[in-house]
């Protein structure tokens, strides 16, 4: 009766789970719940464990069982346990959909397969030994696959490319003795010669596998004590891996936050057996022994400022050792932002050597190339912080003693996780192709509204800097939000003044679903009370304090000028999260009046055309520091997409009826334009209004947004404001700078700037650049030095006055009750 039972039961399962017809694919990302027997008996036990890690480590698809007699009859004193699929997580690093739509993927989420490089017995490739961890791992990096590097020294020698600039160079050096210029011409050549052998012997890296090998032990070593873990998915392993045995080369471009960034890449790199580049590192670098052992482990070293006219030769040997790098099938990784960031958020790229790669494909050295953004991420990073160069004082310069210092401290001290992340690999001449064409549509239309046309030098240089900014926006979009970058964040936009840790806990778990439903990754996981533990005291209490009052233990962050600069570095990971809302709140509270602050209207309007015309103002005016939008994006979808944000968030009430009748005109012009009359309709443009709600919680909301952008923009009014207590028209830039830091500091002292961490003069130095591009300062360079001078020609809006200038920015950053 029983096995009757039971053989009934399974036909019947076996009936409703198993697909008849086989060409039907069960979703990948589909969530299913296992639910396993555990057997008391003794005698099942090991049979039992076998069943259980197969089922919890096969395919998520729905598989059939078979039932025992013996487990059917025992079912109801069993004790059954619940095995969930593992956590889905947002697929990180998609390709651009406009640009490269072939390689474009949905945007499903992937099951979490996150690995610790640090912990090898758990990655699959080292089994454990009776000699213990120390030989374990000794013994994976000296069995490591040996990769081919090829010296190319002589070939950039004879590059045709070089010898001509040799030649120029030299004849341009002797043009002005004409009466022995063979004989000068001569010697000018075999002093270039000397000079291209010299250039390029400093250039050139000299990789050695063994120390590769001996290095990247050490580094894993030194990684184990200094984090807890080095975490990667397996899954963007596997795409760097297919694009490198693909045979083209790869070009990694990595976010510099550390100069742990190339340490950690070649470490994961050399790790799963991928060709680890060569990478390019400034001359800075080059100290005592450390240069010798970075040229070893491929780093090529290059000036930080080439004049591309001045420095003519240096330009060509550099451009020729990457060509002909990637030629015999050598990788490159280099920093499009240059330095380090001292900020935390991302830089505004340079593109000069990215303009050296694509020159290499346009000019048929390589076929094509793949571009692997890479992002990455600390709990705390290793150099501690950028106060100093903040406030203007000069960088330490890098030396051997000063190396070895710094490594002490770290091995004394504890950084916590540590995240590599490699976006998905696409095509060189894919990106190059859909930014050029955008390029010259802009150029054709600039040309039908009677403008010069463009020279196709300067088309070719704007689209290398679009193809930069496309790929430094993507690699901050889809960098990890660790569990710092959260904390911190919160204490200096919300709890300034301190919370307790429950409700920055509850804070946190808020934001943690914010950001997961918008597909951004983050790099901690637990119960967020303990995330919020772990967070302060990396922080650690130069940064917060722990006070106690009536109702318990408050942590809120350390006021002081230092303190403040090294919090917002670490929550400046999640500006590019909330940048766009941020611009847009700032635009709506310039634009709505006096009273709605008052709380004394339950709503005002404001019209589209004017928030727009204020983002425009506040992306040109902080287009230095920031990448608002991709070059394949518009403004106008971005504010859309923020409005639809503030709609779901009841700050913004928008009528159906507008949105219809925004509809029904955009329709009517269409047709207006379709018809075949010969009388042309006037053109009207329509104005939509906002509806900006004005209750407690909508202000709240705004005010929160409107902190996050704030202190540039006090930083953009402090240096704008400075500029008007000149004696005289011009003055050196590097006096003016530190005029407006020490102006800067005593308005903080008096209360009347609000946020200490405004206080940058990277921000000034950028305010300078943004007021030359409005029309109200010049800056002349003369002998490397540069002057700014004031520019008034009326109050004309293309080319406003300083005062103007001054005023609209003190409009937007006025407090706000």
């Amino acid at each position: 009766m029983v096995e009757a039972l039971s053989s009934s039961f399974q036909n019947f399962y076996n009936k409703y789970t198993r697909s008849e017809n086989p060409k039907i694919v069960p979703q990948p990302d589909r969530r299913e719940i296992y639910i396993v027997p555990v057997n008391a008996a003794g005698d099942d036990q090991e049979q039992h464990d076998q069943q259980h890690l197969l089922q919890r480590y096969r395919p998520k698809t729905r598989k059939s069982f078979v039932f025992s007699t013996k487990q059917l009859c025992q079912v109801k004193d069993s004790k059954w346990q619940i095995m969930r699929q593992n956590k889905m997580r947002p697929f990180v690093g998609p390709c651009c959909s406009v640009c490269i739509p072939h390689m474009t993927k949905n945007r499903e989420k992937v099951v979490s397969n996150l690995k610790n490089m640090l912990d090898l017995y758990n990655i699959g490739t080292v089994e454990k030994s009776m000699f213990g961890y120390f030989v374990d791992n000794l013994k994976f990096f000296y069995q490591l696959k040996s990769q081919e590097y090829k010296y190319i020294y002589n070939e950039v020698l004879e590059d045709e490319l070089v010898v001509k600039t040799i030649s120029a160079v030299a004849r341009e050096a002797c043009a002005d003795d004409s009466a022995d210029g063979g004989k000068r011409f001569t010697k000018e050549l075999e002093i270039q010669w000397k000079n291209t052998n010299y250039i390029l012997s400093v250039m050139s890296a000299k990789v050695k596998n063994w120390v590769y090998k001996f290095i990247g032990w050490f580094t894993f070593r030194a990684v184990s004590t200094l984090a807890t873990s080095l975490v990667v998915q397996p899954s963007q392993i596997d795409r760097v891996r297919e694009a490198e045995q693909s045979g083209l080369p790869v070009i990694y471009l990595p976010l510099h936050k550390s100069h742990m960034d190339y340490i950690l890449m070649g470490l994961v790199l050399t790790m799963h057996n991928i060709k680890p580049p060569l990478v390019a590192a400034g001359e800075n670098l080059r100290v005592f022994f450390i240069s010798k052992l970075l040229s070893y482990l491929g780093a090529f070293y290059i000036k930080r400022q080439i004049d591309t006219k001045k420095d003519q030769l240096y330009w060509s040997i550099l451009g020729s050792y990457i060509k002909n790098s990637m030629k015999n099938g050598h990788h490159i990784e280099f920093f499009l932002e240059g330095a380090r960031t001292r900020s935390g958020k991302c830089c505004v790229p340079k593109s000069g050597l990215l303009s050296i790669i694509v020159d290499a494909y346009r000019e048929g050295v390589v076929e094509d190339a793949w571009i692997v953004p890479v992002s990455m991420n600390y709990d705390k990073i290793l150099e501690g912080n950028f106060v100093r160069e903040q406030l203007g004082q000069p960088k330490k310069k890098e030396t051997f003693f000063a190396a070895i210092l710094t490594f002490i401290k770290a091995v004394c001290s504890h950084y916590g996780i540590m995240r590599v992340d490699f976006n998905v690999p696409y095509r060189l001449r894919d990106l190059y192709e859909s930014i050029d064409k955008i390029s010259k549509l802009e150029n054709e239309m600039s040309v039908k509204e009677g403008m010069e046309k463009v020279p196709e030098n300067i088309q070719y240089k704007n689209t290398v800097d679009r193809m930069a900014k496309h790929i430094v926006y993507d690699c901050w979009k889809s960098t990890a939000i660790m569990s710092t970058n959260a904390v911190s964040f919160l204490l200096l936009k919300k709890y300034r003044n301190g919370t307790t840790i429950e409700q920055l806990a509850k804070e946190l778990s808020i934001m943690r679903d914010k950001l997961s439903q918008c597909d951004r990754d983050i790099g901690f996981s637990g119960n967020s009370k303990d995330v919020v533990q772990y967070a302060l005291s990396l922080l650690g209490p130069k940064l917060v304090a722990h006070e106690k009052n009536n109702e318990g233990y408050v942590v809120k962050p350390i006021l002081n000028l230092s303190s403040l600069i090294e919090l917002s570095y670490y929550a400046n990971s999640l500006l590019s999260h909330y940048l766009h809302q941020s611009i847009v709140a700032l635009a709506l509270s310039k634009l709505v009046c006096p009273e709605f602050w008052n709380k004394s209207m339950i709503e005002t309007k404001i019209s589209r055309n004017d928030l727009m015309e204020c983002v425009q103002f506040l992306t040109d005016l902080l287009q230095f520091d920031f990448i608002f939008i991709k070059p394949c994006d518009n403004l106008d979808s971005i504010v859309d997409s923020v409005i639809r944000h503030f709609e779901a968030e009841e700050i913004i009430l928008m009528d159906m009826l507008l949105d219809e009748e925004k509809r029904s005109r955009k329709l009517a012009r269409i047709l207006d334009s379709d018809s075949e009359d010969d009388y042309q309709q006037p053109y009207i443009e329509f104005d939509i209004k906002y509806r900006v709600s004005a209750n407690e919680n909508s202000l709240n909301k705004i005010k929160y947004y409107r902190s996050i952008m704030m202190p540039y923009l006090e930083c953009m009014a402090e240096s704008a404001g400075s500029f008007l207590a000149l004696s005289s028209d011009s003055v050196p830039e590097h006096e003016h700078v530190q005029t407006v830091l020490e102006q800067m500091q005593n308005n903080l002292d008096e209360g009347i700037l609000i946020h200490g961490e405004s206080i940058s003069v990277e921000t000034i130095k950028h305010s300078f650049l943004a007021f030359e591009k409005f029309g109200c300062l010049s800056i002349i360079v003369k002998d490397n030095i540069k002057t700014l001078s004031m520019v008034s020609k009326g109050l004309e809006d293309l080319n406003p006055s300083m005062q103007t200038m001054s005023d609209y920015i003190e409009e937007i950053v006025k407090q706000i009750n």
